[in-house]
Order: structure tokens, then sequence, then C-alpha cells
């Protein structure tokens, strides 16, 4: 979405809430088929960034965020590049927070180390790396402009998948498997981890396959709906999910659920496993979740979200898989 000199990635609306102007990741008519848990996670942002060419020395944005109990930081960089200790990060508040960036002053030095390396962002597009939370965008103040599309990756990687696509505690947005998967192959990310749901929607699969800006994708499956549904309705989701897939010429690899601890029921958890291999079987590729990260300890405390480390296995994984089947 553009607006005003912005390119707000990975977002599709500004939704006018009571809490303020919220980043949602999905039009408002996919948001009417959504699930009732996904409802409240389309706005989480992962990958979300602000993306801008500045035109000024300094721009000023007026961001908030929703009352979290870990620290909720926009993180900055100008294209592949961090910012400097001044401009690297920004810790951002329920309250609205004002947040100046200024223009790097070595930005031509920047711009030659990038052509020279082949980087995938010329380091004159800012971008705001905004925090996995709820995000609230008030406004800015400065000249800027619309990155143009040879100043970006030429192809971009999609993900869809639960919390853990979606990057919940690698508690940086560059550490998820995503976007370490992204930067692998050069690409640029559309992030649709959905926290606590990712219920495998219709509508959610039809609006993915129907759009034209994404060159290849993954599919995580499985986590989020151990709780509320049975086999036989897992499975009906998933045929339902994967059809589209299929059907597209665009790679598109399958996974499940990477190793968790699953006490209530580990027998489900075997047999949405073997739904998932079986229904994949003969349409996508597939790679067990068991083959991305099958370590236990590279999980947090909970046996159920990868840490960092955890994400890094599972993008080498999932990464050498897509080159397998032709991404390079």
């Amino acid at each position: 979405m553009e607006k005003s000199g912005i390119l707000f990635h990975n977002v599709e609306r500004i939704r006018k809430t009571p809490a303020g102007p919220l980043l949602d990741r999905v039009p408002e008519t996919v948001f009417a088929q959504l699930d009732e848990p996904a409802t409240h996670t389309s706005s989480d942002a992962s990958g979300v960034e602000l993306r801008f060419v500045m035109n000024a020395p300094t721009v000023t944005l007026t961001l908030a965020v929703e009352k979290a109990a870990e620290a909720q930081v926009a993180y900055i960089r100008y294209g592949t590049f961090p910012g400097t200790w001044a401009a690297s990060s920004r810790i951002l508040t329920p309250q609205k927070t004002t947040v100046t960036i200024p223009r790097p002053v070595n930005l031509a030095r920047l711009q030659a180390l990038a052509t020279q390396q082949h980087l995938a962002f010329d380091p004159a597009v800012v971008r705001v790396c905004l925090p996995y939370c709820r995000n609230y965008f008030y406004g800015f103040s400065g000249d800027v402009a619309v990155p143009e599309t040879a100043q970006m990756p030429q192809r971009t990687y999609l993900a869809y998948g639960s919390s853990i696509t979606h990057g919940s505690l690698a508690l940086n947005p560059f550490a998820t498997y995503p976007q370490l998967v992204a930067d692998r192959f050069n690409a640029d990310l559309l992030n649709f981890g959905f926290p606590g749901s990712a219920w495998l929607e219709p509508g959610v699969v039809d609006y993915l396959v129907g759009r034209d800006d994404w060159q290849f994708a993954s599919l995580e499956m499985g986590i989020n709906m151990l709780g509320a549904f049975s086999p036989d309705a897992f499975r009906t989701r998933v045929r339902r999910f994967i059809a589209p897939f299929a059907q597209d010429p665009r790679p598109v690899v399958a996974t499940d659920m990477v190793v968790t601890d699953y006490p209530e029921d580990p027998a489900k958890v075997a047999a949405f496993r073997r739904i998932v291999r079986e229904e994949t079987a003969g349409k996508l590729p597939y790679i067990s979740g068991l083959d991305l990260l099958a370590d236990m300890t590279a999980l947090s405390s909970d046996l159920l979200h990868p840490t960092a480390q955890g994400m890094t296995q599972i993008a080498a994984h999932l990464g050498d898989f897509l080159a397998s089947q032709g991404v390079a």
C-alpha cells in the first residue's frame, strides 16, 4: 500500500479503531472471511515495514503500539544496512512516539557498496521495520518519495503459517526464518504468519494465490489447529488450502509442525503430520517439520516457539529444500 510518499510494505489497509489508526495485512474483503482468532492477528505486524526515499535531511514519523510486557522495537535500515548507534532502533510504546530518522551522510558510499556486492536494496530506501505486535501510524513530516521498483528486490517470497512463521519469540524481525530465507535468495518477503490462528481459511488461500507480487512460497500447516479441529476437519481444510497452490506454476513447498512438546495428545500431532504428508503427495513438494527443526533445546521455554537459533536452523533446512525445488 502506498500513501503520501510512503510504501507500507505488507500492509493492505489502515483501519480506524478506538485505539488509533491500525496497520492491517489483509484487505477488508479477506478480513470478513477470517475465522475469529485470525481477526485478532491479521493486524499483528510481521514483516511490516514503512519504506521511503528521503528528499530531506530528516524525516519524522509518529507511531504507537499496543500495550505489551516485552519491549516493542522498531528497527531502522538503509537498504540492507542497519542504522548507526543514533539511528538503529527505537522503542515504541502505547503513547504516540516521535521517531526522527536522519539521512546517512555516507549514502553515496553505501550505494557504491550495494552495487558492488549486488545487494537487494538500494541504501537510499529507508526501511522502518515494525515490531510484531499491533502498530498504529499517526503520520509523518518531511519530504519523502515511494521507492522505485529497481531500488528493491526483484522477486518476493511469500510465507504462510502460524506464530512460528510470524516470528514470535525470535524477538527481532530480521531473525525470523522467513526473513532469513528471503535474505538467502536476495528476495523481498511477504509474511502471512497468523499467531494463534492460521486455520487455513479458503478466503485466505484464494487471496494469496490471487496475488501476482510473489515468485515462490512456503506453507506451514497444523500447529494452531490441534485444539480446535478433528483430524477429518483438518484434512478437509488442508485439501482445500493446497489445491489452488498446486495449480499455480510458481514454486510452492509445504511443511507441517516442527518439534513440539504437546502433552495433550501426541497421537494427534502425529496424525496431523501424516495428513499434511498425504494430502500434499503428488501436489506440492513436502518437507516434514521435523526435518526443519527436531532439536527441542532450540525452542523457548514453552517448548513450542523456536528461539533465534531455532529459526536459523529452520531457515537453513527450508532454504536447502527450496533450492532443491528450483529456487536459486
